[in-house]
């Protein structure tokens, strides 16, 4: 990811997608987002406006049961969702690496389940309630 952004709070599901489309001109092929925080603190909300930033306009859907959701937008997007499954050892067995070596963006939730898994260059996102509809977004280094 280019560098220039450090975190926001936003106050309505549409600034947390408005931040997630502005966040999209900074991403790069090969980056690896490790989006980490409650549930309904805003990480599938941020990853909408991530693809809609790319130009996908079709429906956004936390892959929560599927596990892998794959979008072609302007590059292609992996989202993985680590809530339900996160025994690493099956995640390998799924192809989990070769997802990482593939040089797509993923966007991964729950990803500090996983932690040991992702490459050293993994872009950390925190996504913290701060009140009613409020979350604290940011970069965490």
């Amino acid at each position: 990811m280019k560098a220039g952004w450090k975190g926001a709070q936003t106050a309505s599901p549409e600034e947390t997608i408005s931040l997630g489309k502005n966040i999209s001109s900074y991403l790069e092929k090969g980056d690896v987002l490790a989006l980490i925080g409650d549930l309904a603190s805003g990480k599938t909300t941020f990853i909408k406006g991530v693809l809609e930033g790319m130009n996908y306009t079709k429906t956004v859907t936390s892959p929560t049961f599927t596990l892998i959701n794959e979008y072609d937008a302007k590059y292609r997007i992996i989202h993985i969702d680590f809530y339900r499954e996160d025994n690493p050892e099956r995640w390998v067995k799924i192809g989990f690496h070769d997802y990482i070596n593939a040089k797509d963006i993923m966007v991964i939730e729950w990803a500090d389940k996983i932690l040991n898994l992702l490459p050293d260059d993994y872009i950390h996102i925190e996504f913290v309630h701060k009140g009613k509809n409020k979350r604290q977004i940011r970069l965490i280094n």
